[in-house]
């Protein structure tokens, strides 16, 4: 059995790779530009190539990653299965958080190129029409980061290093998070034994900013700011009762996994 990921130097991309290597998996991180891709099999491949935070300021790269190396993949090479990493960023606006339920996206809205190219790819890997092309729509995945391209991984960092959190945010903000540990394995699983074509990757549960911060506060004992102009924002709690039943899945809250992540970026 073989997996190629590509993305392999992202977040997630990296931590799969990590977590197949260390259950001795071969696998391979590929290039979408080698043309070594098309001679042979890639196996169970895993597309984890993505913008995320700057995607207003890279309109053609956003497009490029989500949608055009993805077509060049899908069209030429050879695999055994295809599990292309989508988010759960497209239900804004939705009605339900369901997998096969309506969608609402406007071009008008800067904001929803992202969404579009996302839903691009994933209507481009269902036009295929193969029972071995997933889509998996990830929520918001935490974990120990590097980047600081996310928003708990920044304010962990602020926590640690400057001993102080600036937000915009109200404290009653509130979305879903899911540790990348539960990430990589239930990927893992999906792209080896998924029945369905699509699956939310998610918590299932909303967790508040003041819940994290009020956390992070007690562990590192830093001071927290909330700004005059902080806004409120909600997203949809996500619906996973799909991974729930067919794969028992009970992600572990990841607010218990703080400590954890603290203790790692002390050390860095």
């Amino acid at each position: 059995m073989k997996f190629s990921i590509f993305g392999s130097n992202g977040f997630i991309g990296s931590n799969m790779v990590n977590f197949l290597r260390n259950q001795k998996i071969e696998c391979d991180e590929l290039d979408p530009n080698d043309e070594k891709i098309f001679e042979s099999s890639l196996g169970h491949v895993i597309y984890c190539i993505g913008i995320t935070a700057d995607f207003i300021e890279r309109p053609f790269e956003t497009v490029e990653a989500h949608v055009c190396i993805l077509q060049k993949i899908l069209k030429n090479c050879r695999f055994d299965s295809f599990l292309y990493l989508s988010s759960t960023r497209v239900y804004l606006g939705a009605i339900s958080t369901n997998e096969t339920d309506q969608l609402l996206v406007n071009p008008n809205n800067l904001d929803d190129l992202y969404n579009i190219s996302k839903l691009m790819g994933e209507s481009l890997c269902l036009a295929m029409n193969f029972k071995n092309i997933r889509i998996a729509r990830l929520s918001n995945v935490v974990g120990n980061n590097k980047n600081y391209n996310d928003f708990l991984s920044s304010i962990l960092h602020d926590a640690i290093i400057n001993k102080k959190i600036v937000l915009h945010t109200k404290p009653t903000s509130e979305k879903d998070y899911v540790h990348i540990d539960d990430v990589v394995k239930i990927l893992y699983k999906i792209a080896l034994q998924g029945k369905e074509k699509i699956y939310n990757v998610a918590s299932g549960k909303n967790t508040k900013v003041i819940e994290i911060t009020n956390k992070i506060n007690n562990l590192t004992n830093c001071e927290v700011q909330f700004t005059s102009d902080a806004v409120k924002q909600y997203f949809s709690i996500i619906n996973i009762k799909k991974i729930q039943k067919e794969f028992n899945f009970i992600p572990l809250p990841f607010l218990s996994r703080l400590k954890e992540m603290i203790l790692s970026e002390t050390k860095n």
